[in-house]
C-alpha cells in the first residue's frame, strides 16, 4: 500500500509563485523518485486557485471549506479551537485520518498542531531575525509564534539552507525537534514554449544585449543598489540594461516601487532600468535563458530560486555577497559586496564584455534530471526517519 502524504495549500498561487513553484518540484522530485510507493494528496480549499491539481494529475486532491477564510466552516473549526482552548485541531485531525493520512508534510502552526499525523515542519527562512527593520513588531512576533508552534509540535522540520539551519539553532536553541536541511530546485524549463532571441526581443523591445533581474519587488530584494550601479556606469561613459520581472508591489512597504521609479527617472535610466512586471513563467524562462548574465542584489534569501534557475541554464550570474548566495555557489558566479554600487558597476561591466556563455538544451535537461533525482531522495531520506 502506497505512503499517504498530505500537503496543504491555504495561499492563492497568485499571491506567491514563489511557494507554488516551490511545491511544485518538490511534488515532481517525490513523484519520479517514488512514483509507486508515495501518493500525495493535496489539501486545499473550494475558493483558493490552486494550478497545482492541474499541472500534477498524479495528486489525490482534496478540497475542504475548512480551509476557505471566513466559510462557516472555517469559522467553526477556530471557534472550537478557541472555546475549548485547545492546542490541537480535532476537525481537521479527523479529515486528515478519514484521508488515511501517514505523514502531513511542511505543515502550518493553524493547520494541524499537535495532530495524531507525524509532521514535517517546513521553517523557510529567518528573515525577520536579520533584516528587523522590513518588518512590522506586529509582524515579527507573529512569525516567532508560528514559528516556536512549528518547532515544538512537529516530528521534524526541514530549512532550505545550511544558513537557516545555523539561525533556527539560535532561534530555538533548546529545541530537541530533528531539523533537516533540503535544498529546493526550480521548476523545469519549458522548451516547448520557449520564445526565440529575436521574438522575445521583439516582444519586448527589449536590446541584443541585457541583464535579468528575476526578483519580486521587495525591499530586501534590493533593486535600488542596481540603479546606483547603473547611474556610476553612466557618469564613466559606459552602460547596461538590466530587464526586471517580477511583482511591483511590497505589501510591506507598498511607497517603495514609487520611490524606486522616482530615482529612476531622476538619474535618467529609464532606458537602462526596464521593468516587465508579472510575465508568463515561460516568458520568464526565455528571458533568462537569452541574457547575458543573470543578476541577484538581494539582501536576504532563504535559498534564491533565481540562483537555482540560473545554476541549470548554466548562465553567469551576478550575485550580492551574502552568506546563502555563497553556500549555492554558482560556477559561473560573480559576486559584489552587498550595498556598495560602485563593486556591483565594476562586475556589470567586466561581465559584458566577456562573451555570453552559450546554453544547451541537452546540457540543460540533463542538470535539471540529476537535481530533481537528488531533490527527491534527500526528500524521502528525511522522512524515513519519521
Amino acid at each position: 500500500m502506497k505512503r499517504r502524504i498530505a500537503f496543504v495549500q491555504q495561499f492563492s498561487d497568485k499571491d506567491w509563485l514563489g511557494g507554488k513553484n516551490y511545491f511544485s518540484s518538490l511534488m515532481n522530485a517525490i513523484h519520479a523518485v517514488a512514483p509507486d510507493s508515495i501518493q500525495m494528496v493535496l489539501f486545499t480549499g473550494h475558493k483558493i486557485t490552486a494550478e497545482l491539481p492541474r499541472e500534477l494529475p498524479f495528486l489525490d486532491v482534496v478540497r475542504t471549506p475548512l480551509l476557505d477564510r471566513r466559510h462557516p466552516a472555517w469559522i467553526g473549526r477556530q471557534l472550537m479551537r478557541s472555546w475549548y482552548r485547545l492546542q490541537h485541531d480535532p476537525v481537521f485531525d479527523r479529515l486528515l485520518q478519514r484521508e488515511r493520512i501517514d505523514l502531513l508534510s511542511h505543515t502550518e502552526p493553524l493547520v494541524a498542531a499537535r495532530t495524531s499525523i507525524k509532521t514535517l515542519g517546513w521553517l523557510p527562512d529567518f528573515q525577520f531575525m536579520h533584516l528587523p527593520q522590513f518588518w512590522s513588531e506586529k509582524q515579527i512576533s507573529a512569525t516567532q509564534r508560528s514559528y516556536n508552534t512549528i518547532v515544538e509540535h512537529s516530528d521534524a522540520v526541514v530549512v532550505s539552507s545550511h544558513h537557516a539551519l545555523h539561525d533556527l539553532r539560535h532561534f530555538a536553541p533548546a529545541s530537541r525537534t530533528p531539523a533537516h536541511v533540503l535544498h529546493f530546485i526550480p521548476s523545469r524549463v519549458r522548451f516547448d514554449g520557449i520564445l526565440s532571441r529575436e521574438q522575445i526581443n521583439l516582444k519586448y523591445d527589449l536590446p541584443e544585449r541585457y541583464i535579468h533581474l528575476p526578483n519580486q519587488f521587495w525591499a530586501h530584494k534590493n533593486h535600488g543598489v542596481v540603479l546606483e550601479a547603473l547611474s556610476q556606469l553612466k557618469a564613466a561613459g559606459s552602460s547596461a540594461t538590466v530587464v526586471c520581472t517580477g511583482h511591483t508591489r511590497d505589501v510591506r512597504r507598498p511607497e517603495y516601487f514609487d520611490q524606486l521609479m522616482a530615482r529612476c527617472r531622476d538619474l535618467g535610466l529609464e532606458n537602462n532600468f526596464r521593468v516587465l512586471g508579472v510575465v508568463p513563467y515561460v516568458d520568464m524562462q526565455s528571458l533568462m535563458l537569452h541574457a547575458h548574465a543573470v543578476l541577484n542584489p538581494s539582501k536576504f534569501e532563504g535559498w534564491s530560486t533565481t540562483v537555482e534557475e540560473a545554476k541549470l541554464m548554466g548562465k553567469t550570474i551576478i550575485l550580492s555577497d551574502i552568506a546563502v548566495h555563497r553556500e549555492q555557489a554558482p560556477e559561473r558566479g560573480f559576486y559584489f559586496a552587498l550595498g556598495d554600487p560602485q563593486a556591483l558597476a565594476t562586475v556589470l561591466d567586466a561581465v559584458q564584455k566577456q562573451l555570453p556563455h552559450p546554453w544547451s538544451r541537452d546540457a540543460i535537461e540533463s542538470r535539471y534530471g540529476t537535481a530533481l533525482m537528488a531533490f527527491g531522495k534527500r526528500y524521502l531520506s528525511i522522512i524515513n526517519t519519521l
